[in-house]
């Protein structure tokens, strides 16, 4: 079975290259420029590493003409995705679901019921402060845990405008809760 997969990656990656040495060239170019732009990003080498790979993966499993046209502008953008996915992943485990809010075990100290109360208060103030389009991207893409590219069907807008107005909402609410610790 492994002698398949390697036999397909070889077809597949000759159908996008020429030959395996136009790959290892590419390879050899391309990903010291994907690890430097994941260097600002990621501080891990060995995700900076995986994520790479990983671009590197989909682009040779890539069959439509704009990977062979330019697999470089192709795996950047790969790349960026990936990014954003991981982004995306982390900042959904970070959010503070509304059912959660309410269902928070009791505290065993009066400050910590206080406390947990006022940060309640403020996230949902933080919410509530969201520009509108944002409030409603980032409420569907967190409490109804719809997917990006059904927000944006929905909302006739772009998958990339999505991921902005959830990144931006993130980033809002962020700054509302650490500016009142």
């Amino acid at each position: 079975m492994l002698q398949f997969e390697k036999e397909k990656r070889e077809s597949a990656s000759e159908t996008l290259f020429d030959n395996r040495k136009e790959f290892d060239s590419f390879y050899r170019r391309e990903a010291p420029k994907l690890l430097q732009f994941l260097k600002r990003k990621i501080w891990i080498e060995e995700e900076r590493a995986d994520l790479v790979q990983e671009a590197f993966a989909r682009l040779i499993a890539a069959r439509g003409a704009a990977a062979q046209d330019n697999p470089g502008s192709y795996i950047q953008g790969i790349l960026r995705h990936l990014l954003a996915d991981r982004s995306s992943s982390w900042a959904k485990s970070k959010a503070m679901p509304w059912d959660d809010l309410s269902l928070a075990a009791e505290p065993e100290q009066p400050d910590a019921a206080l406390e947990l109360a006022q940060m309640q208060g403020l996230y949902r103030a933080a919410i509530d402060a969201l520009p509108p389009k944002t409030r409603e991207v980032f409420m569907l893409h967190r409490a109804e845990d719809m997917p990006q590219r059904d927000i944006a069907k929905k909302l006739g807008i772009s998958v990339r405008t999505v991921e902005w107005h959830v990144a931006h909402a993130v980033h809002r609410i962020g700054k509302a809760l650490s500016g009142h610790e």
